[in-house]
């Protein structure tokens, strides 16, 4: 039980490292309501207050402009860490179609990270197949697009280290 949470805890800091890498959201303009909104966020992302992190996103999430993929990654973000996966799969899915390079990438971990915990919460309640397996395969490619695409962002090995987890995930659903 605590190796699982240790797992958990760096994994999910490494997708923190990386929502932090890609590139610059670029300036909120407007208000100066648009820019309070975005550190409450942020903060809250990064102290743990998630529901906060979440409401503040979905504030934002009309905004356009070359900040608006940054607020989204970052929503997804909140979602995953507050253990809303499928909302953080949906997001994902949105981010990864829309856009390239690093936002892209780090999309893809957010969406493979919350696709393997969605698939571990199904094997938890005794579901080892076909939607768990299909969760896990689903996170496997992810995460693997996202190691080839841009590896500097795995610095530490967290979402490689992840992507075994993920194998060994496999061979348990059978």
């Amino acid at each position: 039980m605590l190796l699982q949470r240790i797992r958990a805890a760096v994994a999910v800091g490494v997708v923190a490292s990386i929502t932090m890498s890609c590139e610059p959201a670029g300036t909120l303009g407007g208000s100066s309501g648009r820019a309070n909104d975005y550190l409450v966020a942020r903060q809250a992302l990064e102290t743990g207050n998630y529901s906060l992190a979440i409401q503040r996103y979905e504030r934002m999430l009309s905004f356009t402009g070359e900040a608006a993929g940054r607020i989204r990654l970052e929503y997804a973000h909140s979602l995953l860490r507050a253990g809303r996966f499928d909302d953080a799969i949906e997001v994902s899915d949105e981010l990864v179609a829309a856009h390239s390079g690093s936002l892209r990438a780090s999309a893809l971990a957010i969406r493979g990270t919350a696709r393997h915990q969605r698939a571990r919460e199904f094997m938890a309640q005794g579901q080892r197949a076909p939607e768990a397996r299909a969760l896990l395969q689903a996170a496997r490619a992810d995460l693997g697009q996202f190691l080839n695409s841009h590896p500097a962002l795995d610095a530490a090995g967290a979402m490689a280290a992840r992507a075994q987890l993920i194998e060994v995930d496999l061979r348990d659903a059978g």
